[in-house]
This record gives C-alpha cells, sequence and structure tokens, in this order.
C-alpha cells in the first residue's frame, strides 16, 4: 500500500491534474456569464427555438450577468416565439425596476428589436437591445424625529435597507418604496407596544441629484402606553374552567397579540377540560374614567363536555392501523381532550410518514355530548434512494448509495442501508430506527457498520455496532446517548515508533452528545450559529481494550454584514485523557490537525507531531480556530477571505494554545444544490522544514 502520509514535491502530472480541476471548476463558474438565451422546449406553433443575444448597452453600476439573470425567463419565451415583441418590452421594465430599486430612481431602459414576419421563416438567431439609462446613484440619509422611548437602532432595524457599494458595505440605496414601508413597519411596531395613539407622519423626502443623496426625515409623535386594565370573562368560562382559567394580561400593554392571545388561551383550556368547539370572542373597550386604560371582555359559549365515541383511521395504505392510534392517547368512552389530539398530530408528523394528516371530530347521532374521531392520513413515499458524488483534496473521488425505508412492513420504522466509498476507503452501515421509540417522542438507533478508512499515518479497518437514543429537546436542541462496540482488526501504523504500532483493538465505549443548532440553512448558511458538545468514555468494563475519555467542543457563528457579505467563525478544541499513560493511546484515536476543512495551509493531518521519517503522529489535543469572510460575486458564485489557525499537543498535561500554525488564503465556491464546489488557496506564514508554502484544496462543502 503506498504511503498517503508522505508529503513530497508536486510533480508536473500531479499539477496538471489541479490546473485542469481549477479551469474546468471556473469554465462551469462562467457559464453564467453566458448573454445567449435558447429555450429547450419548442413554442405553441412548434417551431424549433432560436437563439436570442442580449446586447446592454449604457450599464454601468450594474454588471451586465447581473442584469441578464434578471430577464432570463423573458428570453426563454422570446427564444420559443420571436414575434412575441411583449417579451422585449417586458425586460426593459424588469430592467427599469431592478435599477430602481438599487438606488437609481431615476433610470429608464428602451429597448430595439425587430420582429420578424410571423409567415416567413424564422432567423437561426435574433437579438435585443436593452438602451439603459441609469441616472444618478441616490443613497439615504435617514432621520427619526421624536422617538425617545425606543432609541434609532430599535427602530431601524424594522428598515429593509439594501447597501450599495464594494461587498455591500457602502450607503444604503434609496428605494422610495422601502421608505413608505418603512414608515409604516413604524405604526405597526408601536401599536404592538400598547402605543395605540401614536402618529408616524408621511417621510418628508429632500432629493438632490447633484449630491445624489436624499435626506429622508421621520417624526413620530409616540404618545402613551395604553394597558390592560381589567379583564371580564363570562361567567360560563369560569364555571367550566374553575381554577384552569388563564391568568388573565391584567397590566399588559393593550396590543392585538395580548388581546387575541388569551382568547387563544381560553379556548385551549375549554378544549383540554373536553369541550370540542368553544365559541370564544373577545374585544377591548377604553375604560371611561382612567385615560389609556382597557378592559378586555372575554365572551362566548363553552358549548357541551364531549366523551369519545368511536376512534379510527383512514386512508393508510401501508401503515398499521395500530401504528397511527398508537399517538392518540385517547379511547372509546374518554372525555374529549383537545389537548391530547393537538399532540396526536404533531407526534403523527414527527414521524415523517405522512404528507397530511387530519384529525375529523364528528357528533354521533346528532348527539353534541358524543364525538367520533377519525385520524385521517395521506401517506408519503417511504422508500428512496439517494445517490451521493463528490471530490476532497484528499479523499479524491468519493461517491454513495443509500437505500431507504421510513416504514419497514408498515409499523412505522426505518431501515437504512449506506454505502459509501472513495480513492481512501469504504464503509457500509444498516442501520434500523424506531422515530417515536414507546411514544417517548425520542428516536431509537441500532446500526452496523464495517469499514476501511486510509489516514496518512495508518489504515484502519474495523467492524462493530451502536445503539443510541436520541431526543429533540427543544427546537434545534438535540440531545444523544448511546453505546458503540468496534473491532479493529488488520490496521496498519505507518509511524516508526514501537507505541504507535498498537493499532488492532477493542472499542467499546458510552458517549454523550448535545446539538444546538440554530443556522437558517445546513447547506448554505447565512446566518445563526451552532454548538457541539461531545463526550465518549472508552473502558474495560465497556469491552475496550483502552481506557481513555474523549471531549470534543465546536462552535460556529454566522453574522450577516450586508446583504452580500457574511463572517463566519470558527472554534474547536478536542481533548483525550489516557488512564495508563499516552503509550496506551491508539493512533486512530488521537487527534490530528491540517486539511480541507482544519488548518488549511496544510494537508490532511501534516500538522503536528511527526516521527523521524516525518509521518504525523498525532497528540491528545487539538485546537482550531478560523475566521472567513464569504462574500457573493453573482447568484451561483462566491469568494471567501479566511484565516486558519490550529496546533497539536503530544501530551494532555501540556494542553496550552502554545505553538499555534496559520493559513491565510482565499478561494471560489460555485453554489450548487449538493453544496458548495470550492477551490481554497492558502498560505502559510510560520513553516517547519518541509511543510508547503502554498496548499490548494478543491472540494466540495463547506470547511465548517
Amino acid at each position: 500500500m503506498p504511503d498517503g502520509g508522505r508529503t513530497g514535491r508536486r510533480g508536473p502530472r500531479a499539477r496538471r491534474r489541479v490546473a485542469g480541476l481549477a479551469l474546468a471548476w471556473l469554465a462551469a463558474a462562467c457559464s453564467v456569464l453566458e448573454p445567449t438565451y435558447t429555450a429547450d422546449s419548442p413554442g405553441p406553433s412548434g417551431r424549433i427555438p432560436v437563439g436570442v443575444d442580449v446586447d446592454l448597452v449604457g450599464n454601468q453600476g450594474l454588471a451586465g450577468p447581473l442584469l441578464r439573470r434578471r430577464i432570463e425567463d423573458y428570453m426563454l419565451d422570446l427564444s420559443r416565439d420571436p414575434t412575441r415583441e411583449a417579451a422585449a418590452y417586458d425586460a426593459a421594465l424588469e430592467v427599469e425596476d431592478f435599477y430602481r430599486a438599487q438606488g437609481y430612481p431615476l433610470a429608464k431602459v428602451r429597448y430595439d428589436y425587430t420582429a420578424p414576419d410571423a409567415d416567413a421563416d424564422w432567423p437561426a438567431r435574433v437579438r435585443v437591445r436593452l438602451l439603459v439609462e441609469e441616472g444618478p446613484l441616490v443613497t439615504v440619509a435617514m432621520a427619526l424625529h421624536g422617538n425617545s422611548a425606543h432609541g434609532d437602532d430599535e427602530l431601524l432595524a424594522l428598515w429593509s435597507r439594501r447597501r450599495i457599494g464594494l461587498l455591500a458595505f457602502g450607503g444604503v440605496a434609496f428605494v422610495e418604496a422601502e421608505v413608505y414601508a418603512f414608515a409604516d413597519q413604524l405604526r405597526t411596531f408601536y401599536r404592538t407596544r400598547g402605543r395605540l395613539d401614536t402618529i408616524v407622519h408621511p417621510p418628508e423626502i429632500d432629493l438632490d441629484l447633484e449630491r445624489g443623496v436624499a435626506a429622508v426625515g421621520i417624526r413620530i409623535d409616540e404618545g402613551e402606553v395604553h394597558t390592560i386594565g381589567a379583564v371580564d370573562v363570562a361567567p360560563a368560562f369560569r364555571e367550566a374552567l374553575g381554577g384552569a382559567l388563564p391568568p388573565p394580561p391584567v397590566g399588559k400593554p393593550c396590543a392585538d397579540s395580548e388581546i387575541f392571545g388569551y382568547r387563544d388561551a381560553v379556548r385551549l383550556a375549554l378544549r383540554h377540560a373536553g369541550h370540542p368547539e368553544p365559541r370564544v370572542a373577545v374585544a377591548a373597550e377604553a375604560q371611561p374614567h382612567e385615560a389609556r386604560r382597557w378592559t378586555v371582555r372575554v365572551t362566548g359559549d363553552p358549548g357541551p363536555v364531549a366523551t369519545v365515541g368511536t376512534v379510527a383511521v383512514a386512508g393508510n395504505r401501508k401503515t398499521m392501523a395500530g401504528v397511527i392510534l398508537g399517538k392518540l392517547d385517547l379511547a372509546a368512552g374518554d372525555r374529549y381532550d383537545g389537548t391530547a389530539v393537538d399532540e396526536a398530530l404533531r407526534r403523527l408528523y414527527r414521524l415523517g410518514l405522512f404528507r397530511k394528516v387530519e384529525i375529523a371530530e364528528r357528533t354521533q347521532d346528532g348527539d353534541p355530548e358524543r364525538l367520533d374521531l377519525e385520524i385521517q392520513v395521506e401517506e408519503a413515499d417511504s422508500r428512496a434512494v439517494e445517490f451521493l458524488a463528490g471530490y476532497g483534496s484528499y479523499e479524491r473521488l468519493r461517491a454513495g448509495l443509500r437505500l431507504s425505508d421510513s416504514n419497514v412492513l408498515g409499523t412505522g420504522r426505518g431501515l437504512a442501508l449506506d454505502n459509501r466509498i472513495s480513492m481512501r476507503g469504504y464503509a457500509t452501515q444498516l442501520t434500523a430506527s424506531d422515530p417515536d421509540f414507546f411514544g417517548t417522542g425520542s428516536t431509537l438507533t441500532l446500526s452496523g457498520e464495517v469499514y476501511r478508512r486510509e489516514e496518512p499515518s495508518f489504515v484502519d479497518e474495523a467492524l462493530g455496532g451502536t445503539l443510541a437514543l436520541s431526543r429533540v429537546l427543544r427546537e434545534g436542541l438535540l440531545a444523544r446517548v448511546g453505546y458503540q462496540y468496534r473491532n479493529h482488526f488488520d490496521s496498519n501504523a505507518f509511524t516508526a515508533l514501537p507505541q504507535d504500532q498498537f493499532v488492532d483493538f477493542a472499542e467499546g465505549k458510552v458517549f454523550v452528545e448535545v446539538r444546538h443548532d440554530r443556522r437558517d440553512n445546513v447547506l448554505f448558511p447565512r446566518r445563526g450559529h451552532s454548538q457541539s458538545l461531545l463526550f465518549e468514555r472508552l473502558a474495560p468494563s465497556l469491552g475496550a481494550d483502552v481506557d481513555l475519555d474523549r471531549l470534543t467542543l465546536r462552535a460556529i457563528g454566522h453574522v450577516p454584514l450586508s446583504s452580500a457579505v457574511g463572517l463566519v467563525l470558527r472554534s474547536e478544541q478536542s481533548v483525550l485523557w489516557p488512564h495508563q499513560g499516552s503509550a496506551n493511546v491508539p493512533l486512530q484515536k488521537r487527534w490530528f490537525n491540517g486539511g480541507e476543512n482544519t488548518v488549511r495551509s496544510y494537508r490532511e493531518s501534516q500538522l503536528g507531531p511527526k516521527d523521524a521519517a516525518g509521518s504525523p503522529i498525532g497528540g491528545e489535543y487539538r485546537n482550531i480556530f478560523s475566521v472567513e469572510l464569504r462574500f457573493a460575486l453573482l447568484e451561483t458564485l462566491e469568494a471567501g477571505l479566511f484565516a486558519d489557525a490550529g496546533n497539536v499537543g503530544a501530551e494532555i498535561q501540556d494542553f496550552s494554545l502554545d505553538d499555534m500554525r496559520y493559513g491565510l488564503g482565499g478561494g471560489l465556491r460555485l453554489l450548487l444544490p449538493i453544496g458548495p464546489v470550492r477551490l481554497d488557496a492558502a498560505w502559510n506564514p510560520d513553516r517547519d522544514p518541509g511543510d508547503k508554502v502554498w496548499v490548494v484544496h478543491f472540494s466540495v462543502g463547506y470547511p465548517f
């Protein structure tokens, strides 16, 4: 087996391979600039679509590719029917509207196009010229007057602003519609705070075209806060609920959110008490003798208390009726409970088996006190075949195949077979899962796996299984506990140290993992943060040949600086504590650093301690810090500037942030549905003998 961990001078063949990949990637990225449009299907006449060439004349402030994307649909319509001149007219209006939305209030766009004779043969190509008169770019100088209860920063956050300039760090573009929309937002904001007599005057706009500035002033008469002084609840509701009546919002601002929120709370309490269809209405009245104090009156009829008659299931072709009924904690003869019905809906949707779930409630023989329940479901496709493909600077070509069934034999339990292969190894895993284990809302998984993985310092081969229980504690917060056993066999170490030859061993461990993810998107995050903690305990009492603990802490933050620019921060600390001395830590369980997803100025695992032959031997702790500035160049093309830092320490008692190594660089990312295709180049400013000055990574997916 070749030693993948040894580094040397890249040969001409390897350099050509990297250059070829880079050129192919850039060609794909630049394809969005192609100005010719040709539809892939004929129009109503059935004729073959023609090519449409678009010339943009006079656009200085906005790039041509940006404008061409705005008119793509119109040009494709024109390709299908070149006699449809309205498509060129609509394209000109679209560009004009876009200019004005970017801060060019006087922009005008005309079009030049001669339509062919409808009876003659259509041309092979047609040309459209869009003549742009941009006018001046205007920014906004916004001033708020009269606001004392709420500061400018709090109110300006309501304004949908669009910044201009390099990387969108310039001033705010003047868009008149957005200014008036901001005034409406201010009025709504003050009402939700109980300031019912607030007056937000229309914006005063002083447009100075020579300076390119629109001075906007908005005057606010805030008034006083109106509060809820009393809540008058109908006697029928007090009798039905008794001590279960929700506490009234006395003293709270007199806002719709408080008033209608209390209505919903009363209705929910009545349904929980057995009233299926309560009628609850609320109204607020000003108290005549106390200024700015209101009385909220709650009126209506709770309706009768109902008993469940029958419970049935409809629409299930594959799923067993018992699986569905098991999610509803009501049976024939029970008192109706609307809370139990709502919870059943949540539990059924959480299974992931149904596109739609409804629980129909029907009176039995016209008796309002007897209610039949029918759970109506529309089943989703439970079987899936997924193909994965990608590339990494270390793994090189990689692919995967996933076969899954989330509703095996109609039991609501899942089974998945994952197969992955790359030029560095393979892995196969079979996983059975129960998404609502014993009705607790927790997910139980049982998996078996076999894999082989080649790292720069060793080859790891193992066979094992995992039993885990996970639960969503609240939105974005997941906890997972479990046990894992692996038998590492036929593994090889490429290092020269005797203690590194301990690579065949049994791994038995318990683990606890907590993940908190509040990012707005998994593949393309733009804002939010995520944190995770993973603790592993390997011990002889758990079936292991080693005795050690491992802990990993990760934190990532995404901070939008403007509409086109974002800052990403990352921190990771990984440590292990051996209980039988460092010589008894297998090479596979040590920490390594360097590569496309860590410190990018190093190849895979090449940062840190090495043996006499230059092979990395890992350590008992690792630190990684990264800061990355990402900014959009085009809709599907992104650039990044980054700084990475990290270290690896041989022994945990020496844990520190000393001896850090760095990577400074930048890259381009082509945003595809499978994730960003990434080309990164990193410079190493503090090199040891044998370290490379520059390292280039080509891969799929963000580094963090």
